[in-house]
């Protein structure tokens, strides 16, 4: 096992700017990645890892690993009202019994902040899932003691709190710090390190078989053509944005633009098709 103390990247990707490093908890790599029906089943390795993890801290928890068909969304998208405004998720997994929607969070500062946003979705989730157990799962690249409290795992359920008793239902909001379970002794760790660069040989191997998926991956990413146009695209807005400050709110609704763009990508729109899109949806000059 060959642990980094620096951070690694999978790769660098070149783009109109020079080369940008790429970990395998980037956003656009991530559901680069899992758009891919091939890769399904490394990603179902990936969550059963990590809920086997915490089932053996805590091993009365209602979470089961995930077992038969699954079908994988990414960005899947929340639509709210008749305005048609929108919340994503990074990943939905579904199966026959439950839905399992994952976030990677490389922040965990950010507004709204993380505890408030897992409400949301963990709500949503529950109001679209029809019936089943809808489990909110987020992966934290840094510490969040106000759920965590500074330990590995902490899964939040709905209880009757006078007698403990469980509400009908075994949904519930998994928070995991990756960089405590990276301290720990298992399996996992191994898993926890790579995801956050800090392993590049695991001995494990189902760990194996997710760090060759992200290097396979890795290489067809960094030589998609719409994904380094979309990338540089990305980058440039990133600079402006902060060169032109926040006034009157250009750098953040900068960003937002780029992040719908970057979705309609995703989604299998070419770039122009995608521009045509937001230009439609705010009335922007062709």
């Amino acid at each position: 096992m060959a642990i980094e103390t620096e951070k690694i990247p999978l790769g660098y990707i070149e783009l109109d700017d020079g080369a940008k490093p790429i970990y395998a908890m980037n956003d656009m790599f991530l559901n680069y990645t899992f758009t891919k029906r091939e890769n399904w089943e490394i990603l179902r390795s990936i969550v059963n890892m990590l809920l086997e993890a915490y089932t053996a801290v805590n091993p009365e928890t209602t979470v089961k690993p995930l077992h038969g068909k699954i079908e994988v969304a990414t960005q899947y998208k929340y639509l709210l009202n008749i305005d048609k405004s929108t919340r994503d998720q990074d990943i939905k997994i579904s199966t026959n019994e439950e839905v399992n929607y994952i976030e990677f969070q490389n922040r965990t500062k950010i507004s709204p902040p993380i505890p408030l946003r897992a409400m949301e979705y963990f709500g949503l989730g529950i109001g679209h899932s029809r019936g089943k157990a809808a489990n909110q799962i987020w992966l934290l690249a840094e510490p969040l003691d106000t759920v965590l409290h500074g330990n590995a795992f902490a899964r939040y359920t709905l209880k009757e709190e006078t007698a403990n008793y469980m509400h009908p239902g075994s949904s519930g909001i998994l928070y995991i710090s990756l960089p405590k379970l990276a301290q720990q002794v298992c399996y996992a760790s191994e898993l926890a390190k790579l995801l956050l660069g800090k392993l590049t040989i695991p001995e494990n191997e189902q760990v194996q078989q997710v760090a060759q998926m992200f290097s396979a991956s890795f290489d067809a990413f960094k030589s998609d053509k719409e994904v380094v146009n979309t990338m540089s695209l990305k980058e440039r807005a990133l600079r402006e944005g902060h060169a032109e400050g926040h006034a009157e709110g250009h750098a953040e609704g900068t960003l937002t633009t780029l992040d719908e763009l970057l979705k309609l990508v995703s989604q299998g729109h070419t770039l122009e098709e995608a521009s045509e899109i937001i230009k439609s949806r705010y009335n922007l000059a062709s």
